[in-house]
């Protein structure tokens, strides 16, 4: 039996059909719009903490969207590894110098992955690789009880730092101290300018005419000398120790025979004032008789004969045998 349908119940089929139509397109428009059909590349990132990500979060580069996180896991070591793919026409932009880094893309709202674009110098990331991370603190995360705690006690501490040393400003004695230190800066910084200055000054003395080159020239010099003297020195250390040795020998020897000698002179020592004293007047009576020798005739012609060949010598000594 034939089915038959007036004309309302056609036009009625008609629009279902027509919006059954219209939902396949959008569909399909919205699965070619989100990349369903397009091949994509996984990589992966490590965070330390992962807070509003999940699968699905949205993974931009440069403001575009070109990928999705697949999976959040909880490593061993308590970080937090992502699994993301990547568009294949955007992998090549992942470089080993790229970061991936968790941001809101307002002040408020959930967060999504950022990637950065690698330089074209740097060596891309195989597939699968891991992006390189970096931690990011936005206004909510650090609004957050577990942020905000731990930045509210710091700002404690420092406040409590800023009144320590209120309190000790509060002192007059302080106060003037400080007042003190700060008029000696003045005249500190004025004598390190004038040093700095001298010792340009000095640095140009020394570059001047290359007098610094010369004396290091001088130094080489005077280093080489060493080092050919050194191993003659080296060589002649020996006999230089064998004779200290027998130097030192020669010293005990001397202080053994001095140890006899001294009582002795210890004995006459009272004496010698006076046997010297006895010499002098020998000697001034010697000469007062070789005067009066002299002054008789039959010396007095040979006395002459004497001063003038002393003369005729220049003073040469009468020992000297004459030519």
């Amino acid at each position: 039996m034939r089915v038959k349908f007036n004309k309302f119940e056609r036009v009625a089929g008609l629009f279902v059909l027509v919006a059954i139509g219209g939902i396949l397109f959008s569909m399909i428009g919205i699965a070619v719009k989100q990349g369903w059909f397009e091949s994509k590349t996984p990589f992966r990132t490590v965070f330390e903490s992962a807070e509003g990500l999940h699968t699905g979060t949205p993974v931009i580069m440069a403001g575009l969207r070109v990928g999705a996180v697949d999976s959040v896991e909880l490593r061993a070591d308590n970080k937090i590894e992502v699994e993301f793919r990547v568009f294949s026409k955007f992998s090549n932009k992942i470089r080993r110098d790229s970061q991936s880094q968790l941001v809101r893309p307002f002040i408020i709202g959930e967060r999504i992955l950022e990637l950065t674009v690698g330089s074209p110098e740097a060596e891309a990331v195989e597939l699968g690789g891991e992006v390189a991370s970096a931690e990011t603190v936005d206004l909510m995360t650090l609004l957050s009880g577990r942020r905000l705690g731990s930045a509210l006690g710091e700002m404690g501490e420092m406040v409590k730092n800023l009144r320590f040393l209120a309190e000790a400003f509060l002192d007059k004695n302080r106060t003037a101290d400080l007042v003190r230190i700060f008029d000696r800066i003045d005249p500190l910084l004025k004598n390190m300018n004038t040093m700095s200055m001298e010792v340009v000054k000095l640095s140009k003395q020394a570059t001047k005419d290359d007098r610094f080159a010369i004396v290091m020239q001088e130094l080489s010099i005077t280093t080489r000398e060493l080092n050919a003297l050194l191993p003659e020195i080296k060589s002649r250390a020996p006999k230089m120790a064998d004779d200290l040795e027998k130097l030192v020998a020669n010293l005990a020897v001397l202080t053994e025979s001095s140890k006899v000698l001294l009582p002795a002179l210890a004995e006459v020592a009272p004496d010698l004032p006076r046997s010297s004293r006895r010499a002098v007047e020998a000697l001034d009576e010697a000469v007062v008789l070789l005067k009066a020798m002299q002054k008789s005739f039959m010396l007095r012609s040979n006395a002459r004969e004497v001063r003038e060949e002393e003369a005729a010598r220049d003073r040469q000594p009468a020992s000297q045998p004459t030519n």
